[in-house]
């Protein structure tokens, strides 16, 4: 990650009060640096220990939105999956952020598909009501920095 990818990293979680963390922990070290509250939804087992943290691991598909705050101010989506399915278990959670605030997602696209990503995301994001603010390439892996309309 070079200086400019974190500080439009920083910038994503300026303001953060409350935030949702779908996936693999790759940033949540600097979500929970960078926010007052995270929310990690994953079953993949944490030894982080923060009291910023509130772990819920098990499967997003399977969490009861009750058990999050009503109202967050970004969510992010590392999930392990495709695109396509990536985007449908975000999308559960939308309902749970604030009006412009911010979603990162981070791209899981084989190298066969690269091509296309960029039109699977053009028509997805619209569904969900995000709009497109940045693109990043970081090591490899593309991101999407978005936010609600």
């Amino acid at each position: 990650m070079d200086w400019t990818d974190f500080q439009l990293l920083y910038w994503f979680f300026k303001d953060s009060n409350k935030v949702i963390y779908l996936g693999t922990p790759d940033i949540l070290k600097f979500t929970l640096m960078n926010s007052k509250e995270t929310y990690y939804v994953s079953p993949e087992k944490l030894d982080i220990k923060s009291p910023k943290l509130k772990k819920f691991e098990e499967n997003p598909e399977d969490l009861e939105l009750s058990r999050l705050p009503k109202k967050v101010d970004c969510i992010v989506n590392y999930l392990p999956l495709s695109i396509v399915t990536s985007f449908k278990v975000m999308g559960k959670f939308l309902d749970l952020l604030n009006p412009d605030k911010r979603v990162l997602i981070k791209m899981q696209v084989p190298k066969k598909q690269a091509q296309y990503t960029e039109v699977m995301v053009h028509d997805l994001l619209p569904q969900f009501n995000i709009s497109p603010m940045s693109y990043l390439d970081i090591e490899g892996h593309r991101y999407i920095l978005g936010k609600k309309l």
